[in-house]
This record gives C-alpha cells, structure tokens and sequence, in this order.
C-alpha cells in the first residue's frame, strides 16, 4: 500500500531480470507491469531497462534508481507489516 505499483513493479522486473518470472511475483498479467515501467520511465526521464539475450537488465540510471529504492522499499513493508500486525491485535478481544 505505501509502495506504487510502479516501484513494485519495478523491483520485482529487476530481481527477476524477466516480465514473466515478475508477473508470477506480483500475481498480475504483463501487460499492468509494462504499463506501470512505461509510466515509470516517462516520469523519470530515462531508460530502466534494455532487452538482452539474458532478459531484461538494468541500465546505468536503472541500476542507480534500484539500488536506492529497495532498502527503502523493504523497510515501508517492514512499517505496514507491524501496523497490521498492531491493528489485528488491538482488534483481538482476547
């Protein structure tokens, strides 16, 4: 919920250097995960990704925004997580 699906999108494309692999990830079809890197890219003004015989892999500018994301990323899930965590549990009669 704190993270846009564009950066959630983002990140798992380059965990997985692959769409597909990310769609199993995000439980989505292509087609969002495209739109959603499109739009990520027209916002920033650069290239995320080239298409390689590897799969996709980050360029220099997308490297540079994966690597200052993820931690930041993890630790918005970390703080949702405890305030489920805390909500569920003042919901708790018990």
């Amino acid at each position: 919920m704190f993270i846009s699906k564009e950066l959630s999108s983002f990140i798992a494309v380059a965990k997985n250097k692959s769409i597909n692999k990310a769609t199993a990830e995000l439980f989505i079809t292509q087609s969002p995960i495209c739109r959603s890197l499109k739009k990520l890219e027209f916002s920033l003004g650069v290239k995320l990704f080239v298409r390689k015989s590897q799969g996709l892999v980050l360029t220099k500018e997308g490297e540079c925004l994966y690597n200052k994301v993820l931690s930041i990323c993890e630790q918005l899930k970390e703080i949702e997580g405890g305030y489920k965590n805390e909500k569920s549990a003042y919901n708790d009669p018990y």
